[in-house]
């Protein structure tokens, strides 16, 4: 909500600080709080369009994140939250805008919602598909 109320300059910068915790070297709760960030910034219609070129990418890696840890894997919490991410596109862009995405998006969203081992990703990558289905 802070960031609505920044000049677009400075609400952009935010969109890159955001960002540079998608990165390989975070933890799993850095990539689930950008995730979570990013897709509220895109349903308000914060991340500018010409910045899709850098979001998309990262919310795609979120959708397959998956870290070893011990005798579990972690990374449900991220892959759901990566499919809000792509549900908040569907909601805040318009097609046109969302065109040069729309096959990875749909790749991406259709082999989560059949293979991820989480009932709860699935559904949440189902409904990311269905919002842009339309």
């Amino acid at each position: 909500r802070i960031t609505c109320r920044l000049p677009k300059t400075h609400g952009d910068d935010v969109v890159v600080a955001v960002l540079e915790l998608v990165s390989p070297n975070e933890h799993h709760t850095a990539w689930h709080g950008a995730c979570l960030s990013i897709a509220e910034l895109a349903r308000r219609g914060l991340i500018l369009p010409r910045r899709l070129g850098l979001v998309v990418p990262r919310a795609l890696q979120a959708l397959v994140y998956d870290v070893r840890q011990g005798s579990h894997s972690v990374g449900a919490h991220v892959r759901d939250a990566a499919c809000y991410v792509a549900w908040a596109f569907a909601r805040a862009y318009a097609p046109s805008v969302m065109k040069p995405y729309v096959q990875m998006l749909a790749q991406s969203l259709l082999t989560v919602a059949v293979f991820d081992r989480e009932i709860n990703v699935r559904r949440a990558a189902a409904a990311a598909f269905q919002e842009h289905v339309g």
